[in-house]
C-alpha cells in the first residue's frame, strides 16, 4: 500500500506544478502583452519628439509660446 500511497503524493504533486505552469504561463502572457503596450507609447512618443525637434529646426527665430497663451 505504501507504493500507491507514494504514486498518488506523485500525481497530485505533478498535478499542483502543472497548475503553476499554467498559472506562471498566464501571467507571463499578460506582462508579455503590458510590455507591448510601454514599447507602443514609447516608440509614439519618440516620434513625436523627433518631429518636435525638426520644427524646432525649421523655425528657429519663433520665441517659445506659453502654455497659458490663448492666442
Amino acid at each position: 500500500m505504501s507504493a500507491v500511497r507514494d504514486a498518488i503524493t506523485a500525481i497530485r504533486e505533478a498535478l499542483k506544478l502543472v497548475e503553476d505552469v499554467q498559472r506562471v504561463g498566464s501571467n507571463l502572457k499578460a506582462v508579455a502583452e503590458e510590455l507591448r503596450q510601454h514599447d507602443h507609447r514609447i516608440t509614439r512618443l519618440e516620434a513625436k519628439w523627433e518631429t518636435a525637434i525638426e520644427l524646432a529646426r525649421l523655425r528657429p527665430n519663433l520665441p517659445p509660446r506659453r502654455l497659458d497663451d490663448s492666442h
